[in-house]
């Protein structure tokens, strides 16, 4: 007989990862109840607590109205890609901001230093001449390195359903763009995976979720924790739609619920006993900033809230989603935007007073994500689906005051323009991710387990931080 294969837990993340790019086998999925029962893990070495916050802008936000070239000549570009400024009496349909109406701020290494922010975005405006906000620029979803020439002729692997929203969203939490579908898992549910050594007095996985299951956070042995603005949610044996929604839905929906049954009864039981320890620890805690409530408001406030009951919680890594959606503005972008970035703002002005009177603003580090970009070119009162676009982080150790990637000339016919200003990424989602990895405690011997396409943009080992955002902290 031949002997059994030994294998380790990081390895079997990798090899049902690369199983899932390739063919997405139901034999991984089965393994992976195996390896969630019976791993274990040595105690953590974490001197310190860090948290991701994922803000998801939900259709595609328009980003290009969101962060602007204000230089003159760039400015004129943009309103020209945009069909003329909104406010121009002697034509309709333009998209564009003028120029005195933008926040203005600066950024060294691009090819024009003057750039603005939407005007509803003051609190953003400030924390990034304050050296706590960062951009980047033109980031997308890709497999491999593209030039336009090679989009053009086919020469290069392109994202499967390129413009889709199903395939885009989902794209951008499992940094796998060459496969459709969530087989190969969220990027922050195997990072979860590598890094299990954290958290180990803990009952609470180290995803959270406030705004229901996503992909993201979902690996191949692990599922988040799914709470509410409200507070934690309780689960007991006879709340049968609550139970179904929160603990069980995920485990049912396999195939293998008959050969399991002692797995799933013992997954239930610790469901029901994380809920309560989750409502112990987080229900007496109160914030000291006064929160807007609104939908982004209310979720920011549940996370500082947890982030509190940390110690409590045993946890040393925690890495949170919200899904704020609305910004798939195929029209009235004009009227819609602007209060979406307003209710944006307001929030994370408060998360961050939160977080400075906790003294957590360099422990956390919130990023966006979005399904896409949009077209530059108005298609009336809105904008199409697209490719590239500009996302935010946020934090005390983020080399802020700055934009990083390579913020493209948006006059239609450039480099990157692949027409309807549908715009070719000049960065890929996998740089983006590999800076908040790296931070976050993932070494650079494990990026590629997180990110699998890391070599085709970057040297994971020597280079774990590609755009240098967060490279000055030291774990």
């Amino acid at each position: 007989m031949k002997p059994q294969r030994k294998i380790s837990r990081r390895r079997f993340i990798h090899e049902a990862n690369c199983a899932a790019v390739g063919s997405i086998s139901l034999f991984s999925s089965l393994l992976s109840l195996r390896l969630t029962a019976g791993a274990v893990s040595a105690n953590s070495t974490f001197p310190d607590y860090k948290a991701l916050v994922c803000l998801f802008l939900g259709g595609g936000n328009d980003s290009f109205n969101m962060l602007i070239p204000r230089q003159v000549d760039a400015h004129a570009d943009y309103v020209t890609a945009r069909g003329g400024l909104y406010n121009d009496p002697h034509q309709s349909g333009g998209l564009a901001i003028p120029t005195e109406e933008l926040l203005p701020i600066q950024s060294a290494g691009q090819s024009i230093s003057e750039f603005g922010l939407h005007p509803n975005m003051p609190f953003l405006q400030s924390l990034y001449n304050q050296g706590n906000c960062a951009f980047v620029a033109n980031v997308g979803t890709l497999i491999e390195p593209t030039t336009l020439a090679q989009y053009n002729s086919n020469e290069v692997k392109l994202p499967a359903g390129l413009f889709s929203h199903s395939d885009q969203k989902v794209h951008w939490q499992t940094i796998v763009p060459q496969v459709r579908g969530a087989g190969p898992k969220g990027w922050a549910g195997r990072m979860a995976e590598v890094m299990d050594q954290a958290n180990q007095s803990s009952s609470i996985a180290m995803n959270i979720s406030l705004s229901g299951n996503n992909v993201l956070q979902s690996g191949f042995g692990t599922v988040p924790y799914i709470t509410d603005y409200k507070g934690a949610v309780s689960l007991n044996a006879n709340d049968s739609d609550l139970f179904s929604q929160t603990a069980v839905n995920s485990l049912l929906s396999q195939h293998y619920k008959n050969i399991y049954q002692k797995t799933l009864g013992e997954s239930t039981r610790k469901a029901i006993d994380s809920s309560v320890a989750f409502k112990d620890a987080v229900d007496p805690i109160k914030t000291t900033t006064s929160f807007p409530s609104s939908q982004t408001g209310k979720r920011l406030a549940m996370i500082s809230r947890i982030m509190q009951a940390r110690m409590g919680l045993g946890m040393e890594r925690q890495i949170f989603f919200i899904r704020r959606g609305g910004w798939d503005h195929h029209s009235g972008i004009l009227e819609k935007q602007p209060d979406l970035l307003a209710e944006v703002d307001e929030a994370l002005e408060a998360f961050w007073t939160e977080l400075e009177l906790l003294g957590l603003q360099d422990n956390v580090v919130l990023y966006t994500a979005s399904d896409f970009g949009r077209t530059l070119t108005s298609n009336g009162t809105g904008s199409d689906h697209a490719w590239g676009g500009n996302q935010f982080l946020m934090g005390g150790g983020v080399n802020g005051g700055k934009i990083y990637g390579q913020f493209p000339t948006l006059l239609g016919g450039s480099d990157y323009d692949l027409g309807r200003g549908r715009l070719l990424p000049s960065t890929s989602v996998d740089a983006y991710t590999a800076e908040l990895a790296s931070w976050f405690g993932v070494p650079p011997s494990e990026l590629t387990t997180v990110i699998p396409n890391a070599h085709n943009f970057f040297d994971p080992t020597s280079n774990p931080y590609p755009l240098g955002i967060l490279n000055n902290l030291v774990t």
